[in-house]
């Protein structure tokens, strides 16, 4: 049974806490290994939080619950730059869209992990 903790991060930052598993797949989020998980996921950031191409470059990859950290990377076998992991609705992303739950303050790399571990 898979098990998926979620823990709220200082300034409202969701992030899906990985646990350690056997292989490498089993501490990444679901929808990052199963791509059926994943497009209903999408589907339902399309319906429900107006998951689109951004018209403002300024906004693209800065969202703060875009997840670029290097294991979520690794769990989406992409290092091109251009895809993250909304920790909103659960599923891959593109840096070039957007949706209503944007904020600013991203994304979540390795180095905002470091800082938030540090202030805690």
């Amino acid at each position: 049974m898979t098990t998926i903790m979620i823990s709220i991060m200082p300034e409202g930052i969701p992030v899906d806490k990985m646990q350690d598993g056997e292989d490498d797949s089993s501490r990444c989020p679901i929808a990052t290994q199963d791509i059926e998980v994943n497009d209903v996921n999408k589907m339902y950031a399309e319906s429900e939080g107006n998951y689109r191409e951004s018209v403002d470059e300024e906004e693209c990859g800065v969202c703060s619950s875009y997840n670029q950290t290097s294991q979520t990377l690794e769990c989406i076998g992409d290092d091109s730059g251009d895809l993250g992991y909304c920790q909103i609705y659960k599923f891959v992303c593109e840096t070039e869209y957007v949706c209503d739950s944007w904020s600013q303050g991203g994304p979540i790399t390795n180095e905002s992990q470091e800082y938030y571990r540090d202030i805690l």
